[in-house]
């Protein structure tokens, strides 16, 4: 057994560190242990993260996967379309900066929906920079950016399952979503963007995600929407 020093509680796990505020934890001596066995006995688990790490485990390379399939459908795109530009080459760096601090954010993972959020945001405006810088072509806009919409869905979608007592911290997330979809879809009308495709999957799927989160969500989607934007 290992005991945290700053929030006072017992490991049964033996865990370096405490999942709860990261701080190293120090070895319980054998007479606590026995002491804490005898009075609570061997099932008497707090927390048990166990559990949590293998289904974390298991959603890091659900993703990886969903990365690596989304990313061979970018490069086909880009090849069958015949844009000269290899945009596809930068949605996989994307992707891989994506990847490499949602594991680090696993790991440390207070505040998950405004930094996926935010990672997420800080990505499709990279894209679109760079779509500018080189003559505005508009993959971004057509392909890259609602590419990275649809997984920022998929990415909700399952963190919702994997944090199900706090599910709603997600749903603002998945409306931010689903405004720059439409938003995109709406240059579409403008004549901004000649293709329209992708957008409207991607305004479709982010939707009616967050249709459905509201809809089955009930009073504590309703309390969440209160809360978060007062409506």
């Amino acid at each position: 057994m290992n005991r945290c020093p700053q929030c006072n509680i017992t490991l049964y796990h033996n865990e370096e560190v405490c999942p709860l505020c990261s701080c190293v934890t120090a070895e319980v001596s054998k007479e606590e242990e026995t002491r804490l066995s005898t009075l609570f006995g061997e099932r008497s688990f707090y927390p048990n993260t166990r559990k949590r790490q293998r289904i974390l485990r298991f959603v890091l390379k659900l993703v990886l996967f969903i990365f690596v399939v989304a990313e061979i459908i970018m490069v086909t795109i880009n090849y069958m379309t015949h844009v000269s530009y290899p945009w596809s080459l930068i949605t996989g760096l994307s992707l891989i900066y994506i990847y490499l601090f949602l594991a680090y954010w696993v790991t440390y993972d207070s505040g998950f929906a405004a930094k996926v959020g935010f990672q997420l945001m800080i990505t499709m405006l990279f894209l679109l920079g760079i779509d500018y810088a080189n003559g505005m072509h508009g993959w971004s806009l057509q392909w890259a950016i609602p590419g990275i919409i649809l997984l920022g869905d998929g990415i909700v979608f399952f963190l919702m399952i994997l944090n199900k007592s706090r599910w709603q911290s997600y749903l603002l997330l998945l409306l931010l979503m689903a405004i720059c979809s439409l938003t995109i879809l709406g240059l579409y009308f403008a004549g901004k963007i000649e293709m329209f495709l992708m957008p409207l999957i991607c305004s479709g799927v982010s939707c009616l995600s967050s249709f459905g989160a509201i809809l089955f969500g009930g009073k504590t989607a309703e309390h969440e929407l209160k809360r978060r934007i007062h409506i």
